[in-house]
């Protein structure tokens, strides 16, 4: 049987919420934020577009602006940080429960 509405992620589990479920939907979040972040962010908006409100003075001709592959590295860097937050945050929510 499944959680009433009010139970959250917990009651939509049989067994309770475990430590690497939770780590598992942290750093899925975190991920899909991070591509979301670097495909329209990054690569649509300040690699495409760039309007004039997002570039700061005197950055206007800096070719990292266009550049996908410096946005791509940049995102890449960050990437370790999803598995750190996920575990942190598997770990906080099973204290929790």
């Amino acid at each position: 049987m499944v959680g009433s509405p009010g139970d959250g992620l917990d009651g939509a589990l049989h067994e309770g919420l475990d430590f690497w479920s939770a780590a598992f939907c942290a750093a899925l979040v975190l991920a899909t934020l991070t591509v979301w972040d670097l495909v329209v962010l990054d690569w649509i908006i300040f690699a495409g577009l760039r309007p004039r409100l997002l570039v700061l003075p005197g950055t206007e001709d800096m070719a990292e602006y266009r550049g996908l592959r410096f946005h791509l590295g940049a995102a890449l860097k960050g990437s370790p940080l999803i598995i750190v937050v996920g575990l942190l945050t598997g770990g906080i929510a099973v204290l929790a429960t």
